[in-house]
């Protein structure tokens, strides 16, 4: 009999992708899947395939703190509704899907992963009361959970220290699902969104949040310094603010504005073109070692890039080193321009030679898909219940 399987999350996966990675490796082993979240800010088309259940409990943003509360209060009671004697683990990723499921688990089994940093912050509580009282709820309870586990070795320590655990937390990387069907066509689709120039040239890709700690300024600058007429830039998530009207500012005037492109959220079936077709994918956030909540990065963009084959673009941190020792990645020093156009020039040197390609899909397949990843998980729930069809 196949067992259920329910994941609680606040944040609806279209942003938070590890949660449908999770989903859908233990839907291939033979668990039914239920997803219980809130509305989605943006709606993304995204096919997860059979044996998948989506289900979402109302709008969470842009409402009242009394509304807020009432919708947590309606999300918890169908929860509770949901397990049952064949919900075999209860799977949470933040500290209110976590409270919520050391309530309602009964017989079943709690998994906690700290897909983001909560700490508990006496000076900031007064900012966000019910955020921290849940935060500190969490690692006081932490260790009622009978599997814990972080997106990253330097978040796994921390938490391990911060909750004065006996054990080291897993470490589950932020990676893709590794699909077996054969990729979809996107070429076409590209050809639309790109001029027919940028078709022969090396693409270099951001896409995601464009803000200051993204350092997206300073990549312009920097891919305006190497001046390889052979490459493009590619931007997406482009806003109507100060920053992102400095970035158009300076695009509009250096002399490589033929070959960046800016443009602002696109669609998911755009977005997969632009990864699918593009050679470097870009990471340069910056990590602030005066603020917790921004230390220690697990960007899901370096998944979606691996996945896609994509050479890395990055900042130097522990969590990126690794990808530079694998030889795929190239890493800036500081997040200055001058350092971030030798990590691009160093970068556009990797693809043009034979075989990158290959090395990231070996790279991904033995090791950065969450196919390897969820492996931790995938042992304790084989320790706890054999699945048969």
């Amino acid at each position: 009999m196949k067992k259920n399987l329910l994941l609680l999350t606040l944040v609806h996966p279209d942003f938070l992708p590890p949660v449908y990675a999770y989903a859908q490796v233990l839907r291939d082993l033979g668990y039914k899947i239920h997803i219980l979240t809130f509305d989605s800010y943006v709606p993304a088309e995204y096919d997860l395939g059979g044996g998948i259940e989506l289900e979402t409990m109302g709008k969470h943003y842009d409402i009242s703190m009394s509304q807020r509360l009432s919708l947590r209060n309606k999300y918890i009671k169908r929860a509770q509704q949901l397990v049952n004697d064949e919900t075999l683990t209860i799977i949470t990723v933040c500290p209110f899907s976590f409270l919520c499921g050391l309530k309602i688990k009964k017989k079943s089994k709690l998994i906690y992963v700290a897909l983001e940093i909560a700490d508990f912050i006496l000076s900031k509580f007064v900012t966000s009361p019910l955020s921290h009282y849940r935060n500190l709820l969490t690692f006081r309870h932490i260790s009622k959970a009978d599997l814990v586990a972080t997106p990253s070795a330097q978040r796994s320590a921390w938490l391990a220290g911060r909750c004065h655990l006996g054990f080291m937390p897993y470490t589950i990387l932020n990676t893709s699902y590794l699909s077996d069907k054969p990729e979809e066509d996107t070429l076409g689709a590209f050809k639309e969104i790109v001029p027919a120039d940028f078709l022969d040239k090396k693409i270099i890709l951001y896409t995601g949040a464009v803000n200051a700690d993204q350092c997206i300024l300073e990549l312009a600058q920097a891919f305006n310094m190497v001046n390889e007429e052979q490459s493009a830039l590619i931007i997406t998530g482009i806003k109507d603010n100060n920053y992102c009207n400095e970035i158009l500012n300076f695009v509009r005037d250096c002399w490589s504005a033929k070959r960046i492109m800016l443009f602002p959220y696109l669609t998911r079936h755009q977005m997969l073109a632009l990864q699918s077709n593009a050679h470097i994918g870009v990471c340069i956030s910056k990590e602030k070692a005066n603020n917790v909540e921004s230390y220690m990065i697990a960007p899901n963009k370096v998944g979606e890039y691996a996945n896609k084959s994509l050479y890395i673009l990055g900042l130097m941190s522990e969590y990126m080193k690794p990808f530079e020792m694998q030889g795929i990645a190239s890493l800036a020093e500081t997040p200055t321009k001058e350092d971030i156009s030798k990590a691009i020039a160093d970068a556009l040197r990797a693809v043009n030679e034979s075989g990158w390609k290959g090395k990231i899909k070996m790279f991904v397949k033995d090791y950065f898909c969450m196919q390897q990843q969820l492996k931790p998980v995938i042992q304790f729930l084989n320790s706890n219940i054999k699945v048969s069809d």
